[in-house]
């Protein structure tokens, strides 16, 4: 499991935790857009990075993909959220536009 853990501070994590439920709570459906990109981002960044976000553990799997942990509702925003601030801190941090 990669070792990588977010950057983003517990206020801003409870901030963008909050965004994440709302934007699921637009629609009864799992956006397949949200999913595809959740499900990226948890190769890319690995577990440790998901559970360091969602601050939670995360070592209940999907009933559909077990290679994947349960995400609750919001959480695959909230992934989704957390990797674009991520990247706007680097770019703030760096004196750059942020994208």
């Amino acid at each position: 499991m990669n070792g990588l853990r977010t950057t983003l501070t517990p206020e801003r994590l409870a901030e963008l935790a909050a965004h994440g439920r709302a934007l699921a709570a637009r629609s009864r459906f799992v956006d397949p857009d949200a999913a595809a990109r959740s499900k990226k981002l948890l190769r890319e960044r690995g577990e440790t990075w998901a559970v360091s976000v969602l601050m939670r553990d995360l070592s209940r799997r999907s009933l559909l993909l077990p290679a994947y942990p349960w995400l609750e509702d919001g959480e695959m925003e909230t992934l989704i959220l957390a990797d674009q601030a991520e990247w706007n801190q680097l770019a703030s941090a760096a004196g750059g536009d942020p994208r």
